[in-house]
């Protein structure tokens, strides 16, 4: 009777699994807890040394707390929203009235940066920012459950609202048949591998990082599927990241990669518009354009081709042909989210280029809003190095240790003065709806 208790109960739960929706999680705003944990430590150290033990105490216990609240700082997909859960959103929320929550369908852009990291030796990450509706969350590659989640999510939403980047996460994200024994097979048993599979190993491994491994299987597949655009697209991608960590000479050859599939892609829109992305990323911009308006000849509904052409115009000072392709790209578009957004963007810089004042207002307010960004980087290593500065070489000399601490004051105050001013000054200017039709 036990044994079959056991049996109905093991039946049960495979089929609540198997009907349940799967949840992600990644851990987030980890250097937030980390710097507020240094603080903690500094002070408590300050407080110690003026005769203050009660009060050093209670800030010295406070550190340990805010490193393991940090482990509580989530953002959770449930298949159908984004949800930030932790101590940091509880306050944000709750003080700010900032939203902790955003529905798939609010979501505008999903933005996947390379961040080079300083003195790695071309070692990288991947930043990835989730916008839309007054919400925005940063994912770093290096997060425990960062490439399931950004698979499910990508997979879940139109490929518009995805970069080139984004976009090969909801192709090749999940771990394609093979990876665990794809790096131990040898040159023969690599050939029985076919093409499409070598082609999604290889995207994985790039995804990952292992730029080494992906190499030996982009050649594999290359050597069977000479002609097919799609492949090719993928290895400037690769050869771009390549070209970081081994030898800059990578970039001629993802050049040539590009060159050829927009050759061979002559009549694919789609692909066009995304061979016109990875242009951008290798400052090509005259092909990048070539591209765009090549794809917007084959299809007119094509957003991010018109959203491309945009962000060229703009690079060219060009603020009324900016307008005039965020309006293009919000008449075709079916979803009304990235509608919403089109206009918008057509809005603000159809004023850019009618309003002087405004233009001027906006240029110091993008401009102060660059320096914030590198005098808080620059807080940030500070207080970084003298926390290391205080920890190691503070118990050889107080004068230095004194030194360290007054540093580490400093500069953590600095950065938290100028994440509020990047938080007031990061909105614009409200612009009118009827500026557009004037």
């Amino acid at each position: 009777m036990a044994f079959r208790c056991r049996r109905w109960h093991s039946a049960f739960v495979s089929y609540a699994n198997a009907h349940q929706s799967p949840t992600y999680c990644v851990q987030i705003e980890q250097g937030r807890y980390y710097l507020a944990a240094g603080l903690m430590l500094m002070l408590s150290s300050v407080a110690f040394r003026i005769g203050h033990l009660a009060a050093g105490a209670t800030l010295l216990a406070a550190f340990p707390l805010l490193l393991v609240a940090a482990r509580w700082e989530w953002l959770v997909f449930d298949g159908v929203s984004l949800r930030r859960r932790g101590p940091y959103a509880w306050l944000k929320g709750k003080l700010f009235g900032a939203r902790t929550q955003l529905t798939l369908a609010e979501l505008e852009f999903v933005v996947t940066d390379v961040v080079y990291l300083p003195l790695g030796g071309g070692r990288y990450r991947l930043r990835t920012v989730f916008t839309g509706a007054d919400f925005e969350v940063v994912l770093l590659s290096n997060a425990a459950g960062y490439p399931p989640l950004m698979a499910a999510v990508c997979a879940a939403i139109d490929e518009a609202k995805l970069d080139l980047s984004s976009l090969l996460w909801r192709h090749y994200g999940s771990p394609a048949q093979l990876l665990a024994d794809a790096k131990i097979l040898d040159d023969k048993e690599l050939t029985r591998i076919p093409a499409q599979l070598a082609q999604s190993i290889a995207n994985h491994f790039t995804l990952l990082g292992d730029l080494t491994a992906a190499r030996r299987y982009f050649q594999e597949a290359y050597e069977r599927a000479r002609g097919n655009p799609q492949l090719l697209l993928e290895m400037g991608y690769f050869f771009h990241r390549f070209a970081v960590v081994d030898h800059p000479r990578w970039r001629l050859r993802a050049g040539a990669c590009l060159r050829l599939a927009a050759r061979l892609a002559r009549q694919k829109p789609h692909l066009l518009e995304r061979i016109g992305e990875a242009y951008c990323e290798l400052l090509d911009f005259v092909r990048a354009e070539r591209c765009f308006r090549r794809a917007i000849e084959l299809d007119r509904s094509l957003f991010r081709a018109y959203i491309g052409l945009a962000e060229l115009a703009f690079r060219d000072g060009q603020l009324a042909r900016v307008a005039y392709y965020y309006d293009a790209a919000a008449q075709d578009v079916t979803d009304p989210i990235l509608r919403c957004r089109a206009r918008r963007e057509a809005r603000y810089y159809e004023r850019l280029s009618r309003d002087d004042e405004y233009l001027e207002a906006e240029v110091r307010r993008i401009t102060l809003l660059h320096h914030i960004r590198q005098m808080r980087m620059v807080a940030g290593y500070v207080f970084f190095i003298a926390w290391l500065v205080v920890g190691v070489a503070g118990r050889l000399s107080p004068d230095l240790q004194d030194g360290g601490l007054a540093v580490m004051g400093s500069s953590g105050l600095a950065w938290l003065s100028l994440s509020v001013g990047l938080r007031w000054r990061r909105k614009r200017v409200e612009v009118s709806k009827t500026i557009a039709s004037e």
